[in-house]
């Protein structure tokens, strides 16, 4: 599945179950994984583009761009706890 700029626009995260506050976490981290496997198929044809081969994360190859969008997520996630603590209180 390839995410598209309309799928984050229009994703709503349901409520987390009975007893707990903010979104359901298990939900969250789907969507995460969705959104890392995007920008692993678009790094990967940008490198077939220029004429590369695409990069193979399983086997732990790191680069500078992978570096970075790691880095991205972990402030997708960094705001996402905060929006969360803002809906508690």
């Amino acid at each position: 599945m390839m995410l598209t700029p309309a799928d984050v626009q229009s994703l709503r995260f349901a409520k987390a179950p009975f007893g707990k506050r903010g979104y359901d976490e298990d939900e969250v981290d789907q969507f995460l994984d969705v959104v890392a496997q995007t920008l692993v198929a678009l790094r990967d044809e940008i490198a077939a583009l220029r004429g590369g081969a695409p990069m193979d994360a399983a086997f732990g190859t790191s680069t500078a761009a992978e570096t970075e969008m790691l880095a991205e997520l972990d402030l997708i996630k960094q705001r996402l706890a905060r929006l969360e603590a803002a809906v508690q209180h």
